[in-house]
């Protein structure tokens, strides 16, 4: 090992990155979700009991309804409770300094009630002083400090009924934590909160403690005896509970989403240290040989060869753990740095953690050395006297038929996945995961039947152009096909899986502009392109006055259970208007009865629940209320990813709290331009700057972009699988290098220039990258193929080929191939050709 120090570590560094990466997802999850629960606990600990409206349907999104102000008074009156505290919360919105809203990486914009330091919420306060009448506002801190906020500025804040003016006096955090998990939160006491937030003398929630001695159950039995209908009293410990669960669903996904680019970047890691293993073994055939000469037995070199990976794996595997704790230090800071938001983390190193990432780091060192150490314990002493013996004799047999039986199972597990009826996300993820690991396996092992044809072909217009270096590197590459495809096999991977999202993600994109494009009649779509975040109603109503717009609706959501355990989302609309706003391709009925108790109904969810024309759906409101739907039309076209149409009666009829809207749809007048009209439209929502007019083709725009930004984040977070590709190619071609020492001093000798040989070695690495590149791109396009197609076609409806992007991984490929082969390409020209020579 410590001969060939140079190699071991290039292999230590490939396992280190991939255990950082597996042990950084799971610590940055634990340990948030470990920051989160304390912070819930203990702000749950100030809390005894909370009077709130009931919640029928488990949806994170689902909103209670208020509660009247005066029920605080009833429930104070109940013997046994002591200090009571009602709570406030809805929208608002910050005016930077510079003008623009306060934008968050998805996180709500809050405006709060806070009783200041005696408050039961866990608020506490930082700099300044409580927020008190109705011209003064606090603000979280990590808001007020990344937005550049100074105590005693007036501060514009966007409300509900529109913006108004206050005083900056105070700062708060939760817990801890200068911020509110990402959300920007602006801070009034209780009676300006109600008044500013236009809650109509309700309030959220109801927070209380109990008097001292005073029984917790008792208490809680004489509260809920004085609750109106659908009305509860729980504990504070239920509330942090369902708090927690949410967190931890957000949390999951987020875990989940870092675990499988890090089992990616080790899967391709894998396939680098197989390769490099196999290559330096087959280095030293002839030296395990001369051991085998001199009475080593079989048992002793596969032992030695398995110690030595062992070894390195296990130091690999242990620095990889630290690692792992810098991997989640920089994941919170980078969503911090972007709004995150995240409250102070103390590391979690969980005993989990460390046996995963042991799993990954040595498992991965020993099942690539295995079959290698094996074949090498089977040289006899006589392979000493072949200096010729090298990685061949290493290599699997020529028989193609398991690799192909792997990739015909791995498909079939692939597309059952997809399309077959495949319940529960276990098995689900392993068809589909198991499918696409035993598929890559399967075209590793067959891509090395092609390698030489496809290498000499792309390499022939290499060799053309620049002649001999390009002759010598298109023959290295194809004289050993076994190596260049495992080579490839590590690039063939990443830009499978980057092909892969490439052909989904421009295919949903080509689709989405589509259906809107044929969906959508409205002139204008006025939302929150920035954040996201809903509308004020305030905002459609003023729409709703402009006599240059002809039509008006808005789109709001709300939840509802129509039969047990089958919550769907029911979208409120302007019935009298919508018709002109959006063609969704109705099949049977009209939107005209909606005003009259009716719901229009996607036909795929109709022919779920055998829904027709006339039929009575009977609906459980998110806030408990019964009331029952008929069926009034069926339609065909879900674009706007709405499956049931209720009118926004309706919906007010059934809730006490008017959602926000998601976006507003608005049509020009008769005889008016959009030019026209648009600074008209902008002037009359220009006290909610979040409110964005756009037109149709710029919504659609917006959403491809939209798109187009997942797509680079998964190529980003794939780009790492794909560094590791190249460092294992320029790891090979090192080694390479090391082997062909005599040949190279030969070629020196007959007068190849150092020049000439570093490009046989650049142009040499450029023909490895190519090949996996052309591999990885057709299995990749099939994959992305099978994805599109699973999809309904509501979703996806056609496939495209994303060309610009593959001539873009292609040229990316070129250059990076150029990169990884500087190094060996500089310690080629270097060699002494003397020493080269006489190189055994």
């Amino acid at each position: 090992m410590r001969a060939r120090l140079g190699r071991n570590v290039a292999i230590l560094l490939a396992i280190l990155a991939g255990v950082s990466f597996v042990a950084g997802a799971f610590v940055v999850a634990d340990s948030l979700k470990s920051t989160f629960n304390n912070l819930v606990d203990g702000l749950a600990g100030e809390i005894d009991l909370e009077v709130r409206s009931e919640l029928t349907v488990d949806n994170i999104d689902a909103v209670r309804d208020p509660l009247p102000i005066e029920l605080a008074d009833e429930v104070a009156a109940v013997p046994g409770v002591g200090v009571i505290e009602p709570t406030v919360t809805r929208t608002a919105l910050f005016i930077a300094p510079d003008g623009d809203p306060v934008v968050t990486q998805g996180g709500p914009t809050l405006g709060v009630s806070w009783n200041g330091d005696a408050s039961l919420g866990g608020v506490e306060l930082k700099t300044g002083r409580p927020p008190m009448g109705i011209g003064e506002v606090g603000m979280d801190k990590a808001t007020a400090d990344r937005e550049g906020f100074e105590l005693g500025d007036t501060v514009t804040v966007v409300l509900p009924r529109g913006p108004q003016q206050f005083e900056f006096v105070g700062t708060i955090g939760l817990g801890n934590s200068d911020g509110f998990a990402g959300a920007t939160t602006a801070v009034f006491d209780l009676e300006t909160a109600i008044v500013v937030l236009d809650t109509d003398g309700t309030v959220d929630a109801i927070d209380l403690l109990i008097e001292s001695g005073a029984d917790l159950d008792e208490v809680q039995a004489a509260i809920a005896e004085i609750l109106p209908p659908r009305t509860e009293v729980v504990t504070g410990e239920q509330v942090a509970d369902e708090i927690k669960d949410q967190v931890g669903v957000i949390i999951g996904f987020f875990q989940l989403g870092l675990l499988i680019f890090a089992f990616v970047t080790a899967f391709v890691a894998a396939f680098v240290i197989n390769n490099v293993f196999g290559i330096t073994i087959g280095q030293r055939l002839r030296e395990l040989a001369l051991m085998r000469a001199v009475g080593a037995s079989g048992p002793q070199v596969r032992a030695l060869v398995i110690a030595e990976a062992l070894l390195i794996s296990a130091i690999a595997t242990f620095l990889g753990i630290f690692g792992g704790l810098g991997v989640a230090r920089f994941i919170i800071a980078a969503f911090n740095a972007a709004g995150g938001g995240f409250p102070p983390t103390g590391l979690v190193l969980q005993l989990r953690t460390v046996i995963v990432a042991s799993i990954v780091g040595v498992g991965i060192a020993v099942l690539s050395v295995l079959i290698p150490a094996i074949r090498a314990s089977r040289i006899p002493p006589v392979a000493a006297m072949r200096p010729e013996l090298g990685f061949e004799a290493l290599s699997a047999s020529r028989r193609l038929g398991i690799p192909a039986g792997m990739t015909v199972v791995g498909a079939m597990l692939f597309l059952l996945g997809l399309f077959g009826d495949v319940s529960g996300s276990f098995l689900l993820i392993t068809t589909i995961g198991g499918g696409a690991l035993l598929i890559f396996l399967g075209v590793a092992s067959l891509s090395t039947a092609v390698a030489r044809p496809v290498s000499r072909t792309l390499g022939a217009p290499i060799e053309r152009v620049f002649r001999v270096p390009g002759k010598i590197a298109r023959d290295n590459a194809s004289r050993n096909p076994r190596r260049t495809a495992r080579t490839a096999s590590a690039l063939m991977i990443g830009v499978a899986l980057v092909s892969a999202a490439a052909v989904f993600a421009a295919s949903l994109r080509d689709t989405v502009g589509r259906l809107l494009d044929n969906a959508i009649k409205a002139d204008y779509i006025v939302y929150d392109p920035s954040s996201f975040q809903p509308l004020p109603p305030e905002v459609a109503e003023r729409m709703d006055e402009l006599p240059e717009l002809s039509d008006v609706s808005p789109f709001r959501a709300i939840r509802g259970d129509v039969a047990v355990d089958d919550t769907v989302t029911l979208t409120a609309i302007n019935p009298e208007t919508f018709p002109n706003l959006v063609d969704v391709k109705i099949s049977d009925g009209s939107f005209a009865p909606l005003a009259d108790g009716g719901v229009m109904v996607y036909q795929d969810a109709a022919d779920e629940r055998d829904l027709d024309i006339g039929d009575v759906v009977d609906v459980v409101w998110q806030n408990g209320v019964e009331s029952t739907l008929t069926v009034s039309g069926l339609f065909g076209d879900n674009s706007l990813d709405a499956a049931w149409y209720i009118s926004i009666d309706t919906l007010e009829a059934v809730s006490t709290q008017t959602p926000n809207d998601n976006f507003v749809l608005a049509k020009v007048a008769s005889g008016l331009t959009i030019a026209e009209v648009t600074p008209i439209l902008e002037a009359a929502v220009a006290d909610f700057p979040q409110a964005t007019p756009q037109t149709d083709s710029e919504f659609q725009q917006q959403q491809e972009d939209q798109i187009n930004q997942i797509l680079a984040l998964i190529t980003i977070l794939l780009g790492l699988a794909i560094a590791f590709s190249f460092f294992g190619i320029a790891i090979t071609l090192a080694l390479s290098v090391f082997e062909r020492t005599r040949e190279i001093g030969l070629l020196r000798a007959v007068g190849m220039t150092r020049r000439q040989l570093k490009r046989s070695v650049r142009w040499e690495a450029v023909i490895v990258a190519l090949f996996g590149v052309v591999v990885g791109v057709v299995v990749g396009s099939l994959l992305g193929i099978a994805l599109s197609s699973a999809v309904p076609d509501s979703v996806i409806n056609g496939i495209t080929f994303p060309f610009s992007t593959l001539v873009l991984v292609v040229i990316m490929a070129i250059v990076f191939a150029v990169i990884a082969a500087a190094y060996p390409a500089r310690k080629a020209s270097k060699m002494d050709v003397l020493e080269a020579i006489t190189t055994e």
